[in-house]
């Protein structure tokens, strides 16, 4: 059903207004006080300006409900042209009043001319922000499928574009279809697009229009777009730019606050540049191929060792099937892949690991403060075997490490001496102490205060030397401490 008019508009048409104001006069005499002072007529206004009178205001409705419909059946289409129309009493006019049949005809005159400059209905299709306005459904219908045309090469999918009646204007909804019945062989199996079409009726200048071929361009053709990665396992900054054709200098600026030497997390989020068109196709495809394939991977928990502990007790050898899967892409990028069928030529025979369940012991700093003065390096001719931080005499010494004290007293060189074993087979140890404040197979925990500071033994100015074992030779204690 046609809505030609509203309830409001303005009228612009003084030339029609001169029209009207003849035929008042032709109609009767200028009227004078032998009306009357109590008669009461009625001006009627078009979105108030007045066109005329009548004496009796009931007819003023029927005769603007019948110019309406009259100019609706002469007019091709939906025109956008509002009118209100009233009117108001009086008791003195100049001219004649007019009947329902001359009203009504003032009012088809004066909507006639309106339609001339109404807008005319065109259709808005709109994707996100994202806007243009084409003059046809059919042009609307040819954008969709131009959108859709590089991953529907056989015509498989249609598009429908139909009204919506849970909305008041008239809006319409966009279906993707199969233009037949899809078979179980492989190939294209579901297309759609991936972001939400709106198209409704607009009211437009005509100057306003899109040509369908720009509109398809503007559609189709790739921008950059701002997306969020999410950092995988083994993933580099640098990695994440080059992969996508970046410098890391681009993404740097795309990410505030992210510095080229920041650690990446596992699920740290990242924004990327990445080109895509304004209307995104999803497609799933059915594939069936054959490949080599390894079993998951079987583990054996061992209480008694610990977690940094393995050791491969069956090799892993691949096997051989055929899958059938589905592959779901966005603009022709894959984004997942689901098996939905499988037939083993050969079995995989799975890798099996045993491995610890236990936590391993850390190892922290073993005074609070100081300054670093020596490290694990050659020095004046031969190696020095651990670190050395410089604290004043007495300062606090703590057990590195929870474990059993092996040696605790004078060690020639080393001067006043702990060595702690510790559950992971390493040793620490600590010397040039002042005092020893633990013994011989007394237990300790992590950070347990064990000795104070000092310069004994060979030792040119206060400090702790510290050492970390393994196996019975010291390593670099840096490696190790957290």
């Amino acid at each position: 059903m046609k809505r030609l008019f509203g309830k409001r508009f303005k009228l612009k048409y003084a030339g029609s207004l001169f029209l009207f104001a003849f035929l008042m006069l032709c109609f009767h005499p200028i009227l004078g006080d032998s009306w009357g002072d109590e008669a009461t007529y009625f001006e009627v206004l078009l979105d108030g300006e007045v066109i005329g009178a009548v004496a009796d205001e009931s007819v003023v409705e029927n005769a603007f409900l019948d110019a309406r419909a009259q100019v609706s059946r002469e007019t091709d289409g939906l025109v956008l042209a509002n009118v209100e129309c009233s009117y108001q009493r009086v008791s003195r006019l100049l001219g004649s009043t007019l009947e329902q049949d001359e009203l009504e005809q003032v009012i088809y005159e004066l909507l006639q001319e309106k339609v001339k400059t109404a807008r005319q209905k065109y259709y808005l299709v709109k994707v996100n922000e994202f806007t243009v306005y084409l003059s046809s459904m059919d042009e609307v219908e040819e954008l969709l499928l131009a959108a859709m045309e590089p991953y529907n090469e056989d015509g498989l999918f249609g598009v429908e574009v139909v009204a919506d009646t849970s909305r008041e204007l008239n809006s319409f909804t966009v279906e993707v279809t199969a233009q037949e019945e899809l078979g179980e062989e492989d190939g294209l199996k579901d297309l759609d697009f991936y972001e939400k079409v709106e198209v409704c009726e607009a009211y437009i200048d005509e100057e306003d229009l899109t040509d369908v071929a720009e509109a398809i361009d503007l559609v189709t053709k790739e921008t950059e777009k701002n997306q969020v990665y999410e950092v995988q396992a083994g993933d580099t900054l640098s990695e994440i730019a080059n992969s996508r054709g970046y410098y890391v200098d681009e993404v740097l600026a795309l990410n505030e606050g992210l510095t080229r030497d920041a650690t990446l997390n596992i699920g740290d989020e990242i924004i990327i540049s990445v080109p895509e068109p304004e209307l995104s196709i999803v497609t799933t495809v059915q594939s069936t191929y054959e490949e080599d394939y390894y079993a998951e991977t079987e583990y054996i928990e061992n209480d008694d060792w610990y977690t940094t502990q393995t050791k491969v007790l069956q090799e892993a050898e691949a096997g051989h099937h055929e899958v059938t899967v589905l592959i779901s892409s966005k603009n022709g990028t894959e984004t997942d892949r689901e098996t939905i069928a499988e037939t083993v030529m050969v079995e995989a025979v799975p890798e099996i690991i045993e491995k610890g369940t236990q936590t391993p012991p850390t190892y922290v700093k073993p005074v609070t403060g100081g300054t670093l003065s020596s490290t694990f390096k050659w020095r004046w001719g031969r190696m020095h075997k651990g670190v050395d931080w410089a604290v004043p005499v007495g300062t606090t010494v703590r057990a590195s490490s929870g474990g059993t004290v092996v040696s605790a007293g004078w060690s020639s060189g080393y001067g006043y001496c702990i060595t702690i074993s510790h559950p992971d087979g390493k040793q620490t140890r600590y010397a040039h102490l002042s005092k020893i404040l633990v013994s011989v197979g007394q237990t300790v925990e992590q950070n347990e205060k064990i000795a104070l500071s000092g310069n004994t033994g060979n030792s040119t100015g206060a400090h702790l030397h510290f050492e970390i074992l393994v196996n019975g030779t010291q390593v670099n204690p840096l490696l190790y401490l957290e």
